[in-house]
């Protein structure tokens, strides 16, 4: 009966340790930006676009790079930048409701392929996405790339039922041992 109840209490641990753990790593959630980026404009090579993010608290000091082919001939207006790497345009304060607006920024003449935007302020996890120059994805349809933890919903639906169907499968194994004996 005693070697019963150890081993009852070993599964007990055991199964609290492995609901523990996950919910210990996962804890800390850093503060970070929900609403994404998004870029208006015109996505050809010259054309002329504006970033924005959102999802700061109002005041947030919100600086954007932009990296590509040719990442370095992308100018802020008119201002050329004389660097081999590609400009941090900012940083620009997030008004109000949270969201940071770029000023103009004008592509290259050479401008081709995908261009990758990151959104970084102190304080919040930075922000990624990315458009392809020639295409028509402008007006805010640019595509969230951030992590979705709502996305794992599922995942820790199934574990939980998985680890009560161990625990059932465990006591009426216990139970049947103590008929048995």
């Amino acid at each position: 009966m005693k070697s019963l109840r150890t081993k009852i209490a070993a599964v007990a641990i055991a199964v609290a340790a492995i609901i523990a753990a996950p919910a210990a790593a996962s804890a800390y959630t850093p503060s970070g930006p929900t609403a994404g980026i998004t870029a208006t404009g015109t996505f050809t090579p010259g054309g002329s676009i504006t970033l924005t993010a959102g999802g700061y608290d109002p005041g947030t000091q919100v600086s954007f790079t932009v990296t590509g082919e040719n990442g370095a001939g992308i100018t802020l207006a008119m201002v050329k930048f004389v660097s081999s790497t590609s400009p941090v345009f900012g940083p620009y304060s997030a008004n109000a409701s949270g969201v940071a607006n770029s000023a103009a920024i004008v592509l290259p003449s050479n401008a081709s392929g995908t261009y990758r935007v990151r959104a970084t302020a102190p304080g919040y996890t930075n922000q990624t996405t990315q458009f392809a120059v020639g295409s028509s994805a402008g007006g805010g349809g640019l595509p969230n790339t951030g992590f979705d933890a709502t996305s794992m919903l599922g995942v820790w639906i199934g574990g939980g039922v998985l680890l009560l169907g161990g625990v059932l499968v465990t006591v009426f194994a216990a139970r049947r041992e103590r008929q048995d004996a």
